[in-house]
């Protein structure tokens, strides 16, 4: 009996003493940051609690990012992304689910990258929400300026503003874009500003990585076919958060529209034909990324201030008072100046070759085209930039345009602001030693918002590439010299930018419409002659 009851008293103390260590060790963290309680403490939670709500890190496409991360600094990037509001303008709420959401966010990498190098410094959630909220996005390569472009108002386009104006804003826009619903108040302050001078037309560019915008663009251009576009247009942007179907029915309902008509339209997809054939028409004249705005024909690309857009405007409005006193009328006044803008001399980066002809060899690029091709065009891109992405469907073009007189070589040029254009690089030309750069490289630009080493894998097994060989290619970095040369010699011949061409060493620069390409290529073909 004896035995028992010192068993039971021994019982009783140990758990006592395990109960007392525990509270003790809650409030004695040595906040040296390896426990993983004691970084989290900081931010009022255990390192292994992680909220069922809050997106990780595969979900943000950051695995590779995170990887090292103890417990606790974990916890700390994470709680800075899923709980501080996303600072790009976007409806989405916090920096995690903007990322999620919408991978082509420019400052979801920049607090993705802080995020994790604070948290391995020890920094608690708010010192990293302080530390990026002041970090700003590096700057994307500038596009090359360009004359104005034939900006054309398609029949069924919605018009906002009088019937014929002095200025025709054309804008190319995308109802889940973030930047495209940032731009709208200065739009609406530009109308304001100008009243009967300034009409805005509206085209859809429903952008690939946006599942929800085609889908709204259907739903507007089905409200526009009963007069209601600008309505549901407002709507749409005002609650940019909540797209899908049965929103846009509560609009349409809202809005007085025949229920059966819009239901039937967008079961049919009515409208479908119109959205891609305005895709299609801005793509054509640079107006790939939204928002992109053409005043009177020249661009003003992305959200610009109200600046940007009155300083084109002023200058646009003494333009038409001038050709309205040669005898120009307001109703033929537009198409007066797209005729103007079609044939306007090229950009100045092609309407001469410069004067120093460069010499630029093809070497050991990537290159695609006759072998024989009395043109040769060497490109300097990144997998990463917008512009050269932007660029990739005028090549296309040229290469179907040329065939057999136009070879393509390409060389890298991975900026340092953009986090994965080096490994991208090294992932094509991987590729490339197994005879799929040119495949690899399309899938690269098919997917710019998914280039994580797993999405890079993922490519080369799709492309039927032997795994254990491109795996083993990038763990050694073995293209690293090829892309560093390839990238000094850009350096050096001035393609410090991306994307940068060099027809028979003649530069241009920039994502240039097709006619400037073709301008130069036609030279060098009548040379040939």
């Amino acid at each position: 009996m004896k035995n028992a009851q010192w068993i039971w008293v021994l019982a009783a103390g140990l758990a006592v003493g395990f109960l007392i260590g525990r509270e003790v060790g809650k409030g004695s963290d040595a906040g040296d940051g390896k426990s993983p309680s004691a970084a989290a403490g900081k931010v009022g939670g255990p390192a292994g609690a992680i909220p069922a709500d809050w997106i990780l890190e595969a979900d943000l496409k950051a695995t590779d990012q995170f990887a090292g991360l103890t417990p606790g600094q974990r916890y700390q990037a994470l709680k800075a992304l899923n709980e501080t509001p996303c600072d790009c303008g976007c409806p989405h709420g916090s920096v995690a689910k903007c990322k999620k959401e919408d991978p082509g966010c420019p400052r979801g990498p920049v607090w993705i990258e802080k995020a994790v190098a604070l948290a391995k410094e020890g920094k608690t959630a708010d010192q990293i929400a302080a530390a990026v909220k002041q970090a700003k996005p590096a700057a994307a390569a500038p596009e090359a300026p360009s004359g104005p472009q034939k900006a054309e108002i398609a029949a069924w386009s919605p018009i906002r503003g009088p019937k014929f104006a002095k200025v025709t804003l054309v804008m190319w826009s995308d109802f889940q874009c973030p930047f495209c619903s940032r731009v709208e108040p200065t739009i609406k302050q530009v109308e304001d500003t100008y009243g009967k001078d300034v009409r805005v037309i509206w085209r859809n560019q429903p952008l690939p990585f946006h599942p929800n915008a085609k889908p709204a663009a259907e739903a507007a251009m089905a409200a526009n076919a009963q007069g209601k576009f600008w309505e549901m247009h407002d709507k749409i942007f005002a609650n940019q958060a909540q797209l899908d179907r049965a929103t846009y029915e509560k609009y349409a309902q809202e809005l007085g529209l025949n229920m059966a008509k819009f239901k039937a339209d967008l079961d049919g997809e009515k409208y479908k034909d119109q959205i891609e054939a305005d895709s299609a028409a801005g793509t054509k004249i640079g107006a790939s990324g939204t928002p992109a705005s053409f005043i009177n024909g020249r661009s003003v690309s992305g959200a610009q201030p109200f600046d940007a857009f009155k300083s084109v405007v002023d200058a646009e409005i003494k333009h038409a008072d001038e050709l309205l006193k040669k005898g120009v009328t307001m109703d033929k006044l537009y198409e007066k100046i797209l005729a103007d803008a079609a044939s306007a001399p090229a950009p100045a980066a092609a309407a001469a070759p410069p004067a120093e002809h460069q010499d630029v060899q093809v070497g050991s690029a990537p290159v695609k085209g006759a072998k024989n091709a009395p043109v040769t065009m060497v490109i300097f891109s990144d997998f990463q930039c917008p512009f050269c992405s932007r660029v990739e469907p005028t090549f296309n073009e040229l290469e179907k345009t040329y065939a057999g007189k136009l070879k393509m070589a390409w060389k890298n040029q991975p900026l340092p602001f953009h986090n994965h254009a080096q490994l991208d690089a090294e992932a094509a030309m991987a590729a490339g030693e197994q005879g799929k750069f040119w495949e690899y490289h399309d899938k690269l630009f098919a997917n710019q918002n998914a280039q994580e080493r797993p999405d890079l894998e993922k490519y080369a097994q799709e492309l039927g590439l032997d795994m254990a060989k491109f795996k083993a290619a990038l763990d050694s970095g073995k293209f690293k010299a090829q892309i560093k040369a390839d990238s000094e010699e850009g350096t050096k011949l001035g393609a410090s930018g991306t994307p940068t061409m060099f027809i028979n060493g003649w530069k241009i620069v920039g994502a240039q419409p097709v006619d400037a390409f073709k301008k130069l290529i036609d030279q060098e073909l009548a040379k040939k002659k």
